[in-house]
Parts: structure tokens; sequence; C-alpha cells
């Protein structure tokens, strides 16, 4: 959770401090580089979605 807004400014998922936040998943690496950015979070399946994003990151290694 951002309260703050710092991190939704930081990753352009806000335009405001003050403005509506799009939910949003940024995955990061242990090196601290962005590998995926999924401004579409369905609440739903994001768990699922998740595992799934890791699996194929796997298999194609």
């Amino acid at each position: 959770m951002d309260t703050g807004r710092n991190l939704s400014l930081l990753y352009g998922v806000t335009d405001a401090p003050d403005g509506a936040i799009k939910r949003s998943a940024i995955i990061i690496d242990k090196s601290g580089k962005i590998i995926e950015i999924d401004r579409q979070v369905n609440a739903t399946t994001h768990g699922a979605d998740v595992v799934n994003f890791f699996k194929a990151l796997e298999s194609s290694n």
C-alpha cells in the first residue's frame, strides 16, 4: 500500500499527489531493476496472474 502516494507518483500510476491512483503492480528484481509493470491489475485474478508471470519467466530462462 502506498498511503503517501510517493511510489504512485514515482512509477506514474497517478499524475498528482491528490489524484486517483489506478491499481498497479510493479515487479522489481533483486538488483532493483523493474522487470514488469502491470497497469491493468484485476483484483480477482491478481495472485494467480503474478504466479503465472513468475512461472513463465522461470521457464524462459
